[in-house]
């Protein structure tokens, strides 16, 4: 009886792995496939391969250039201000500084709201003359009427911004299960030795904790990319490109212009080299784990 309960368990499992197999890989497979070819939705039936010549277009593409740049900045600023930030919250939070009791609940606060939620909420904060910054800035007896989504830099800085406010709590919170687990007599025997606050911190806390801020660095990369909500009810993307990141891009390409072909091109590139970059930086950290 007992020999026969893993061949019951394998008859119950494999229908579910199979289909969500299918459900992964076919799509994967069609996108890949649809990438390499010319596809028209009016006709079909004419689709022929056509090699790389979508990607290709990518080399003269002046707005394929602009969003991976913008895609480069998406990542990059945010992931480190948000290392930054968290860092500095979960030393805090460990620390037990005074009015820090609350911050453990609030921060959850960002990470439940749905992304397309959390845009709705900023763009009524930002609301030129209405929103709630014009409102926080008449308090101080300033009249705020500028309209930070309607300009290119002042636009990208405040998706930045919100990306930064979703990703700081979670970054805080993952930092500082990092900072419990060192051992409290580390930081009795540098109080011993006469280190101060500080000095323990920066010769304790940080070298300590920085294998865990490159792990949670690479997630955070992952959760920044996932920001496509966000900027598609803030910004839609503009104005003039300024916060169109390659997944916006793609989307507009496939279900705007119906260039699905070179859509298809778009989201083969963008995800083999997040893949590869993420790859990469789990075998470098994984590599500094073992050298220490």
């Amino acid at each position: 009886m007992a020999s026969s309960r893993p061949k019951v368990y394998s008859a119950l499992v494999t229908p579910a792995i199979a289909f969500l197999g299918l459900a992964t890989l076919v799509p994967i497979a069609a996108v890949i496939a649809l990438s390499f070819g010319d596809f028209n939705i009016a006709f079909p039936e004419k689709t022929r391969f056509i090699g790389l010549y979508n990607y290709a277009r990518f080399l003269s593409d002046g707005r394929f250039i602009n969003a991976a740049l913008v895609t480069f900045i998406l990542v990059v600023v945010p992931v480190v201000l948000q290392l930054l930030c968290g860092l500095a919250l979960a030393i805090a939070l460990k620390e037990k500084l005074v009015g820090t009791r609350w911050m453990r609940a609030a921060f959850l606060l960002p990470s439940i709201i749905p992304p397309a939620v959390g845009g709705i909420v900023w763009k009524l904060f930002l609301i030129p003359g209405v929103g709630g910054l014009s409102y926080l800035a008449s308090l101080f007896g300033h009249n705020f009427e500028a309209d930070l989504l309607g300009s290119k830099t002042s636009a990208l800085i405040s998706v930045i911004i919100v990306s930064i406010w979703f990703g700081v709590p979670i970054v805080a919170l993952l930092l500082l299960s990092s900072l419990d687990s060192i051992p409290a007599e580390i930081y009795e025997a540098a109080n011993l030795d006469g280190a101060s606050w500080a000095q323990a911190q920066w010769h304790i806390s940080i070298p300590l904790v920085l294998p865990a801020m490159g792990a949670v660095a690479v997630f955070q990369a992952l959760e920044v990319l996932g920001i496509f909500p966000v900027i598609f009810v803030l910004t839609g993307g503009g104005p003039a490109g300024a916060t169109e990141p390659l997944n916006f891009y793609a989307f507009l390409s496939a279900f705007t212009y119906l260039d699905l072909d070179y859509s298809a091109a778009i989201l083969v590139a963008f995800t083999t080299t997040i893949v590869g970059v993420c790859f990469w930086s789990i075998r470098q950290i994984s590599a500094t784990r073992v050298g220490r």
